[in-house]
């Protein structure tokens, strides 16, 4: 087991820079190498064609709200697992410079918990807080920091429909450039145990949307996990056969989305529903005990799709008990 430093240490600037507040945290202790089990493949000695990720830098943005803890907590969990480096971010949205501090002050407390409570072993972490408006200063992290996961927190209200989608979910979903896991209001805001067991994967059989199989069947080999794959029929699809007949067709396309290649510890489970597309998946997901479920984006043009698109997406993750991670397919 490698020998860990009993030295922890916090470097502050004394003079913040005009962007807004960096505070880097880091604690000196070196993990054993069994304890990175991951949420994502590793790049080691992957084949090009694979889709495999390993999380050297995770970015959790916190608002310091009960909706944004959980967030904290599985992105805590999953760099601690994979040994990655740890940025928690809050955006100011006001000018003020008493807001800018506040804001600072709260993103201390956070660390200073998860310190306290041993979360934080064997992790770097660092706090930023800066000014703006919220995605374009989590789009600029996640450039600017090289991130490889993003992980949200959603208090998923249902009266603010057109706010909601038309500002900062909805531009998280079509413009983040990594994979965001989104931990949604019915999630329980408590530390999760280990990586996910159960992943259940949704597709429609667009392209974007079998990348979201095959990136979750990696992920599963990788974590050892079961995996589930559903596919939705809904009222809109043009089909003049029997559903039973419908139903046996999207089965065997299904078989053939999950890569030949992948080792899974089992056969995985495949349905076929019938009905509204965010309901019947969350409906699996209830039954089958879905621990992540994995769905794929694409970017949409068209202003006519891209809230349809949106809202089912949106619609998940405001609904789902477990964790909602969103993968996009590279151009």
């Amino acid at each position: 087991m490698a020998e860990a430093c009993a030295t922890r240490t916090h470097r502050r600037r004394a003079n913040p820079a005009p962007a807004g507040f960096e505070d880097t945290w880091s604690v000196l202790i070196v993990p054993p190498p069994h304890l990175g089990a991951i949420l994502a493949p590793s790049k080691m000695g992957a084949p090009s064609n694979t889709f495999q990720q390993k999380l050297d830098h995770v970015l959790v943005a916190t608002d310091f709200s009960e909706a944004s803890k959980g967030a904290v907590l599985y992105a805590t969990s999953i760099a601690r697992r994979n040994q990655s480096k740890l940025f928690v971010a809050h955006v100011v949205t006001s000018a003020s410079e008493s807001a800018l501090m506040d804001g600072w002050r709260a993103g201390q407390t956070v660390i200073t918990d998860n310190l306290i409570a041993n979360r934080l072993d064997g992790i770097e972490s660092e706090l930023i807080v800066r000014q703006g408006e919220i995605w374009p200063v989590l789009a600029q992290l996640v450039t600017e920091k090289e991130i490889d996961l993003l992980v949200l927190g959603t208090r998923g209200r249902t009266g603010l429909r057109k706010l909601i989608l038309g500002s900062v979910a909805e531009r998280i979903f079509r413009e983040a450039s990594c994979p965001v896991l989104t931990v949604g209001p019915g999630v329980t805001a408590e530390e999760p145990e280990g990586p996910p067991r159960r992943i259940l994967a949704a597709t429609g059989f667009a392209p974007h949307s079998i990348f979201a199989v095959k990136y979750a069947a990696t992920l599963a080999q990788h974590l050892d996990s079961s995996l589930a794959v559903v596919n939705v029929v809904t009222g809109d699809d043009d089909f003049s056969a029997t559903k039973e007949a419908v139903r046996k067709e999207h089965l065997s396309r299904l078989r053939t989305v999950i890569p030949s290649e992948q080792s899974l510890r089992s056969q995985p489970a495949l349905f076929v529903e019938f009905g509204a597309v965010p309901e019947r998946i969350l409906g699996i997901a209830r039954e089958w005990k879905a621990d992540l479920i994995v769905l794929g984006l694409h970017h949409v043009e068209e202003a006519s799709k891209r809230e349809m698109t949106w809202a089912k997406a949106y619609e998940i993750v405001r609904q789902a008990k477990c964790p909602v991670l969103t993968v996009r397919r590279p151009p």
